[in-house]
């Protein structure tokens, strides 16, 4: 292999578990994958991609949104001036915490609207929850919103201008999942602090398909490296879903593109919601520094948008 094709097969990554997934309980899905990877993402359009945003990371110099342009309606969105609770679930249908992760609640605590900007805390505040007829202490809370109460779309562009929390097992996401049933589920990003904090800065874009627990069940995970600075400075993220692909976007640059083939597009041809959450990853907990009380998760703005066929 020459030294080009090595950098051009290096920078366009691989198409491994994502770090929110347990290897365990995707064990017997790992084929569907590997077969998806090899036919569709061993590309040199998103080397390239990745190449050409690697030298040149700064956001495009646009007024507004990337997408407020000819040919697309605004469909839904919010400048977080305050909370509208008319438009966002706080938290969760299923309940205050997720059995996957018994380690943080949602607590309508950490979602709150100040100066324009929404805020989602990561916050050390244990809390005494009933789980399996059992009382367990639960040691952090996290702020979650989503639009199941008010808003789902098929396909469109989704976007969001946000900063990310600092600090170890950070985690933050931008997602949408099926208003009826997971999967589908298109995750515009999901950054993770690991160890250091510094892997924040590190963009993985993924789409999940198929039917729960059997072998259709399948995913595929992009990463972006993004400018050091992810948590201090806002950037824009988005994406574009179609039937026949979905792109990501990063400060108006497009770095990843998946074909939807006719096997994915009956997995994904699904109404779906938008979710913005805070998190903490349970397996780097234990790096937090001493004292640790909390962390924020901050977003400026959300807009979705849809092409005007008129």
């Amino acid at each position: 292999m020459t030294p080009r094709c090595f950098l051009i097969w290096l920078l366009a990554g691989t198409a491994t578990l994502s770090p929110a997934q347990d290897n365990d309980s995707l064990e017997s899905h790992k084929k569907p994958v590997k077969l998806l990877y090899f036919k569709k993402k061993m590309s040199a359009r998103n080397a390239l991609l990745k190449i050409r945003y690697h030298f040149n990371k700064r956001p495009k110099k646009v007024a507004d949104s990337f997408y407020l342009k000819k040919g697309w309606k605004l469909t839904f969105h919010d400048d977080f001036d305050s909370l509208d609770t008319r438009k966002w679930r706080v938290g969760q249908a299923w309940g205050e915490m997720h059995p996957d992760n018994l380690h943080q609640y949602y607590a309508a605590s950490e979602v709150i609207t100040k100066n324009g900007y929404l805020y989602l805390g990561g916050t050390y505040k244990p809390k005494q929850i009933t789980y399996k007829d059992s009382l367990i202490t639960v040691p952090y809370a996290i702020g979650l919103v989503n639009t199941d109460i008010s808003f789902t779309q098929k396909y469109g562009y989704f976007e969001i201008r946000s900063r990310n929390p600092a600090g170890p097992a950070s985690w933050p996401s931008f997602w949408l999942t099926g208003a009826t049933k997971w999967p589908p589920e298109i995750d515009i990003f999901e950054m993770y602090g690991g160890k250091k904090g510094k892997s924040i800065h590190n963009q993985y874009a993924s789409i999940h398909w198929g039917k729960n627990y059997t072998r259709s069940m399948g995913y595929l995970t992009q990463k972006i490296n993004l400018p050091n600075n992810s948590d201090t400075v806002f950037h824009t993220y988005g994406c574009e879903w179609t039937p026949s692909y979905i792109r990501f976007y990063t400060d108006g640059r497009l770095v990843s593109h998946i074909r939807v083939n006719k096997r994915l597009r009956k997995w994904l041809d699904e109404e779906m919601v938008i979710v913005i959450n805070n998190c903490f990853e349970r397996k780097y907990l234990k790096y937090l520094p001493e004292g640790f009380t909390g962390n924020q998760f901050v977003i400026d703005w959300i807009r979705v948008y849809q092409r005007d066929e008129g």
